[in-house]
């Protein structure tokens, strides 16, 4: 079995897959990739393995749907194949038993927007017969217990709204045994190992913090936590083997997050393992116990901690995590037995790879490369670094050089990313950084303050901070790469997407001798008409008053700044975007027409936020290019300093 045949046989199977899946090569060609090489989708997202070894379960990213295709894994012939109209898409896989699979629905109307689940549970057999709903009812997947072989978790929503946990006959689609109800209106539940319920989490009315719950031997609920009295939230990440310790991550005054271990019996816990500089990234699983066997960190480049140094799996993980070092190495499936796991590998250059490992003769063999497109010998490293913001305060960054430029200055796209709060860029790849690089430009990141990922001290030195602090942040990661040689002046360009668009633009007011050139996509323009928009949750009042502040909203709104900005902007938006409105890209329109700024404004029919057609990802990728060309490209006039 070869990567090839495996995604030219997908590619095969969903008509709509690029037909040069089966053709693009794997070594590297002379000459610069098309552009559609960076903008197709993916042929898979994910590669799941039977409980038997003996099929994988394989989503298939369409242009507006996800597909889920099952495969025989001995001739890799497809056994069925679930298809959803348009805009809808196969989430929440998992394999029931060896012959039967259930799977949910979400809507996503932009490719940045987040789906929208539906609540409803679907069942497959692996033949392809019985494709049907699980019940009538509305189920959302809790969970899939290893070694049952009919009863999955569901969450059940009953007229109220209420949820409540319940285990589900796939088959019958009748509940089995005690329905619990949330002790609160809604949130999570915890089962441990052995699919025994013991912990819910939620938010209680008016309170904008979690608080946890134990399910006690009486089956009552209590209280074991609350967020909000305490001022430090916990989140349930786990539990070890023996079901006698959770996990959960805390966060703490000053640094990153902590991983604590919870005593089930006598409520006390302890401080497992805390990061310098970042906070925990992912924990990993046993996949025979389900114990907390793991920690991953996004430090600069993933680091690796094993909590359980004596579980066998532990041990596998950290000796295949070795043998590809500056990478990222995640299982997705393991047999029952677990003597087989699926992981995939994936890196700054590198989409993914699926391997199929035999944990007991150590074999390794590739399965399927996530996107053929992409030759990863041709494509640019990304480069962490860390520097000093101008009060003191060290921010990371990631710097992707392109492979032309050599040691010479080339021509910089500063990229703040979205949110923003709690989100952050890390060491990945992405095929618009690649595409720019492709084409001779550098592409800086950084994780301003208010970013996730480095605590909550960090995160909260942006409240209030818009438009000020936080741009400063991006404006000294500027100069840090003027400082070290990256770039030159007069030849940089800030470009974003939602927050990052509104950065983009508060970064042409601020700083207007050190931008050429703005872009900004589905952006955020007018904070004080998304704040009206925004102020009728209590989340949305709460985000606003806590991370925006008491602040004279215009004067952070860059669409009433307009007057301020010189450099020509580029602006795109989706006419139906619902999480950025297009009045936004419209009040920062009449703004820049007012204050006679050259821009160019795109608003595509059918999109939301972000693009799903490829003709609307193409025609906006030119736009950007020509644009950057134009303005710091080869085709600009050369700048003097300040201009």
């Amino acid at each position: 079995m070869t990567r090839i045949r495996l995604l030219a046989l997908l590619a095969a199977l969903v008509l709509s897959a690029p037909a040069s899946a089966e053709t693009m090569p794997l070594t590297p060609q002379a000459g610069t990739l098309p552009l559609d090489a960076f903008l197709a989708n993916d042929e898979l997202n994910d590669l799941l393995v039977s409980p038997d070894g003996e099929h994988y379960a394989v989503t298939v990213p369409q242009e507006d749907r996800t597909v889920l295709v099952v495969l025989r894994r001995s001739d890799l012939k497809r056994t069925a194949q679930v298809t959803f109209p348009e805009n809808v898409h196969v989430i929440d896989v998992a394999w029931v038993n060896n012959r039967q699979l259930v799977y949910s629905e979400a809507r996503r109307f932009g490719r940045l927007e987040a789906p929208r689940r539906s609540n409803r549970l679907y069942r497959v057999n692996v033949d392809g017969s019985d494709m049907s709903p699980v019940s009538r009812e509305y189920a959302a997947l809790g969970g899939v217990q290893r070694g049952e072989e009919r009863l999955v978790r569901v969450i059940r929503y009953g007229g109220a709204g209420q949820p409540r946990l319940a285990w589900m006959d796939i088959n019958t689609g009748k509940t089995e045994g005690k329905q619990y109800k949330h002790p609160l209106h809604g949130g999570t539940y915890y089962t441990d190992n052995a699919g025994k319920l013991r912990l819910a989490s939620g938010y209680p009315v008016a309170d904008i913090q979690p608080s946890q719950y134990l399910l006690d031997e009486r089956d009552e609920w209590r209280k074991v936590h609350s967020g909000q009295d305490s001022g430090f939230p916990w989140y349930f990440q786990g539990f070890s083997a023996d079901n006698g310790t959770a996990y959960f991550i805390k966060e703490e005054a000053k640094g990153p997050d902590g991983l604590y271990a919870y005593d089930m019996a006598s409520g006390e816990h302890r401080l497992v393992t805390r990061h310098a500089r970042v906070d925990i990234g992912r924990l990993l699983y046993s996949p025979v116990t389900g114990g907390v066997i793991a920690v991953e960190y996004f430090d600069g480049k993933p680091k690796l901690e094993i909590i359980e140094p004596g579980d066998p799996f532990a041990k596998e993980l950290l000796k295949i995590s070795r043998a590809f070092p500056d990478a990222y190495v995640t299982p997705t499936s393991y047999t029952a037995d677990g003597r087989i796991g699926i992981y995939v590998v994936s890196s700054d250059v590198l989409p993914g790879e699926f391997y199929r490992v035999d944990h007991q003769t150590g074999e390794a063999t590739p399965i399927a490369l996530r996107n053929l497109h992409i030759d990863p010998r041709r494509m640019a490293p990304t480069r962490p670094f860390r520097f000093k913001a101008r009060d003191g305060l060290e921010l990371e960054g990631f710097l992707t050089m392109p492979l032309a430029a050599g040691d010479a200055p080339a021509p910089l796209v500063l990229m703040p990313h979205g949110g923003p709060t709690g989100i952050f860029d890390r060491w990945a790849f992405d095929a618009e950084i690649q595409l720019l690089a492709s084409r001779g430009y550098a592409v800086l990141r950084v994780n301003f303050r208010g970013s996730g990922n480095y605590g909550r001290a960090f995160r909260e030195a942006a409240n209030g901070e818009w438009g000020a602090k936080m741009q400063d942040d991006l404006t000294d990661a500027t100069q840090w790469a003027l400082d070290n040689g990256v770039t030159e002046p007069g030849r940089i360009c800030i470009y974003g997407a939602s927050y990052g668009a509104y950065a983009a633009m508060m970064g042409l007011v601020r700083e207007p001798g050190l931008y050429r050139c703005g872009i900004g996509n589905v952006g955020l323009y007018d904070v004080q008409r998304e704040y009206y928009d925004s102020r009728y949750t209590k989340f949305g009042d709460a985000y606003f008053g806590t991370t925006v502040g008491d602040v004279d909203m215009a004067a952070i709104s860059p669409a009433r700044l307009a007057d301020r900005i010189r450099a020509p902007v580029l602006l795109g938006a989706g006419e139906f975007d619902r999480v950025t409105p297009v009045a936004q890209t419209r009040a920062m329109e009449r703004g820049l027409k007012a204050a006679k700024v050259p821009h160019e404004v795109v608003i595509y029919k059918g999109e939301a936020h972000g693009y799903y057609k490829l003709e609307n990802r193409r025609d906006w990728a030119e736009r950007v290019l020509a644009f950057l060309d134009t303005h710091i490209g080869a085709a600009s006039a050369p700048a003097a300093a300040g201009e």
